[in-house]
């Protein structure tokens, strides 16, 4: 279980846009495309829906919690979304 303290840290960190609403709304816009969003409740103590919330971010557990901890940053977010296919890789 993290805080959500913590879950706002991890969607920040990793780039996605911030919506303050009844609840703090995320979402990843890539290419003037929007790849996914969440949300975190407004207040302190522990996020209830962990898991709905990793699952959300489409990140297996061993990814969330490197995002937790730090190793996990925005460029590797943005790899694995091409790779699972969310995102469309670049032409370059």
């Amino acid at each position: 279980m993290i805080t959500i303290e913590e879950a706002l840290k991890i969607a920040r960190k990793l780039g996605l846009q911030e919506r303050r609403g009844k609840e703090i709304f995320f979402k990843l816009v890539h290419g003037g495309r929007t790849i996914l969003t969440t949300a975190v409740p407004k207040g302190r103590g522990p996020l209830l829906f962990t898991n709905k919330f990793r699952n959300q971010l489409l990140l297996n557990q061993e990814q969330f919690e490197g995002a937790r901890k730090c190793p996990f940053q925005d460029s590797h977010y943005l790899a694995h979304l091409t790779t699972i296919g969310r995102i469309p890789e670049s032409d370059d």
